[in-house]
């Protein structure tokens, strides 16, 4: 056990006299300055600071008594000096020893002590019993211990969306710089969690020694600030989207808009647009890019030999000029002014019309109604305008008889290499291993294609049945068609030989036929 040394005076006939005791084990030694402060607080008189310093050294080295001073004295009990450290949450004694013979500290003139002081939290009572039984004098204890404050966290909000956007373009693996795909848009659905608050927590109360509550910080308490289309939850935790679209953070403020706003072109700094709602572009589309959108694209500029694809309508304000790969898809109508060189589809109507009204050059379709003011043009630019199928039926009618087609051709070929190998393996009996392997392999997939292929039949059977003409349909020239245009109006095409003005064309059996409008 380890045990500091100390000190003790002795009071006899003929003075004063000093006991020195070593420390036990890794004990600290007494030392004569503290000795020196014991001795003036108790007003002990020991001469000079030299003689004390060689009595406690001639004490402490020849274990024995050694007298210091001659003068007489008031014998005094042992007690425990007292410190208040860290600002009140702390109080340290140490313990001093009585004059040979006197009476020692006990507990409860400790706990007296404490109570004159005031002290009433964190008192250590093991800590007193040590000290005080065991008189372990010339050593520091805590005595009361008061408690810190735990300090709590501010609230925070965790959104669950892209916050920040880095309009850095892909670099791909041919080194190559692709600028289409950027990332812009935080897309979220209906219902969706976008934000969660993790609550505030206060933490909790510290306390002095003297039982005074230490407040921990004031925490931040946070709420959700947004904008349309959200709701917050009944218990304020969690910021619900009411519709899909567009979500952004601004400042602090959640907003979630069913139309997503290009504020001018559609280019390098925006990359390709793929929206699920409305697109509004408030510049031009420029050549090479594509806008995709759920809903309805309107492009307020002029759009290039880019990709407009819609599940609704199509609005163009100043047109396309379509480079001879501008391609426009809706599932709606079409609106617009000025059609160039461009593939055009849209399920219900197109309408060309404002002071230019043209459709020159490409493909036109519609599914009910072409209303333009001109048609092709004098230079006889091959115009394809066609109106009274559901466009992207006939397409994927269309593609399903390339696929058939596809399909038959790679028929051929494998049958070609099985018929060789049969041949071989008759005439010659055998096969080496490679060419069994082959064999198997071409087998498998020849199984393949006819399985692909019937498919692609039975479905393009189904879709055949449902291709329907519009009665109604028609293509409607307020102004002139030019030669070189094509009508097709469902499965029957009429090509304009001269030049007409003023006019419709409809279907009636199986002609399209021209009126006079």
């Amino acid at each position: 056990m380890n045990r500091n040394g100390y000190f003790q005076i002795e009071k006899k006939n003929d003075g004063v006299y000093l006991h020195v005791i070593p420390p036990v084990g890794e004990g600290k030694k007494a030392a004569v300055d503290e000795l020196q402060i014991y001795l003036d607080k108790k007003k002990v008189v020991y001469g000079n600071l030299v003689d004390l310093r060689r009595n406690f050294e001639i004490a402490a080295t020849q274990m024995k008594p050694v007298k210091i001073s001659d003068s007489e004295i008031i014998p005094f009990n042992g007690w425990v000096e007292y410190q208040v450290v860290k600002e009140g949450l702390e109080l340290i004694g140490r313990l001093y020893p009585p004059v040979i013979g006197m009476n020692e500290v006990t507990e409860r003139e400790v706990e007296m002590d404490l109570i004159h002081m005031k002290v009433i939290h964190g008192i250590q009572k093991n800590n007193i019993k040590r000290i005080v039984g065991e008189k372990r004098y010339l050593e520091t204890a805590i005595i009361a211990l008061g408690s810190l404050p735990v300090e709590g966290k501010d609230a925070e909000i965790i959104y669950n969306f892209s916050t920040e956007h880095q309009t850095k373009p892909k670099i791909n693996e041919d080194g190559s710089v692709d600028f289409h795909h950027l990332d812009m848009i935080s897309s979220v659905k209906a219902n969706d969690v976008v934000a969660e608050i993790i609550p505030e927590d206060k933490g909790t109360p510290g306390m002095n020694i003297y039982g005074v509550a230490l407040p921990p910080r004031k925490v931040q308490r946070k709420i959700f600030r947004h904008g349309r289309n959200l709701e917050i939850t009944p218990d304020g935790r969690q910021l619900i989207s009411l519709v899909t679209g567009h979500i952004t953070l601004e400042g602090d403020k959640v907003f979630v808009s069913t139309e997503y706003d290009v504020p001018a072109d559609v280019n390098n700094s925006t990359g390709d647009i793929d929206f699920d709602g409305d697109v509004v572009v408030k510049g031009n589309v420029l050549a090479g890019f594509k806008v995709k959108a759920s809903g309805k694209i309107l492009v307020k500029g002029v759009v290039e030999g880019a990709e407009l694809i819609a599940g609704g309508d199509i609005v163009l304000e100043r047109g396309i000029l379509g480079m001879n790969k501008g391609i426009l898809i809706a599932g709606g109508n079409i609106d617009t002014n000025a059609i160039l060189h461009s593939d055009v589809t849209a399920r219900g109507m197109i309408e060309v019309h404002g002071k230019k009204g043209y459709v020159i050059g490409g493909q036109v379709r519609a599914g009910s109604k072409i209303i333009s003011k001109i048609i092709g043009s004098e230079m006889g630019a091959n115009t394809v305008v066609s109106v009274g199928t559901d466009p992207e039926l006939m397409a994927n009618v269309n593609a399903l008889k390339n696929k058939i087609v596809q399909c038959r051709q790679d028929k051929e070929k494998l049958m070609q290499i099985v018929t060789r190998l049969k041949k071989k393996l008759s005439i010659d009996g055998k096969l080496t291993k490679d060419q069994y392997e082959i064999l198997s392999k071409t087998v498998k997939e020849l199984k393949r294609i006819e399985d692909e292929m019937e498919d692609a039949r039975y479905e393009y059977r189904n879709l055949s049945e449902m291709v329907c003409e519009d009665s109604e349909a028609r293509i409607q020239i307020v102004g002139s068609v030019y030669p070189g245009t094509k009508v097709e109006i469902g499965d029957a095409q009429l090509f304009i030989r001269e030049k007409n003005d003023h006019c419709q064309y409809v279907k009636r059996g199986v002609d399209i036929v021209r009126d006079v409008l």
